[in-house]
């Protein structure tokens, strides 16, 4: 059985997976759909567009370290829920040029990434009761 599907972004070559988030702050909200990023291992980067939707301003800065160098990148206060995985997050978001979900959203579910068909979900397993072994009924 999956549970939410979500399809990949085809701005980029190839196309990426996102997920459907809600941000919000005190007093806004946005639905984002950031990039699936596995080399990320943070839970939350914001691009601009949602920092500016959110009106938030930084908590603080932190250094970040990429694949070209190390920068400081701003921090800022937001809560983070994702219906279908029924998660949500009080969380320090670091600000990119993009926003991203990191391997920390991903951790401890399965995922599946159909890169033929440009899908990507969460695979969730269930036990079969007795009526699922049942044969159908004449």
């Amino acid at each position: 059985m999956d549970v939410g599907k979500w399809n990949f972004n085809d701005d980029e070559q190839p196309p990426y997976p996102t997920v459907e988030v809600v941000l919000s702050s005190a007093d806004r909200k946005a639905t984002i759909s950031p990039k699936v990023d596995t080399g990320f291992n943070g839970l939350l980067a914001i691009g601009r567009e949602a920092v500016r939707r959110l009106r938030v301003t930084p908590a603080g800065t932190v250094l970040v370290k990429t694949a070209t160098a190390p920068s400081e990148a701003p921090l800022y206060l937001v809560n983070l829920s994702q219906p279908d995985l029924a998660v949500t997050y009080k969380t320090l978001a670091i600000g990119t040029e993009r926003s991203l979900v990191g391997r920390l959203l991903l951790e401890n579910r399965t995922w599946l990434l159909d890169c033929k068909k440009g899908r990507f979900c969460i695979i969730k397993h269930r036990v079969a009761n007795r009526e699922d072994l049942s044969p159908p009924a004449q």
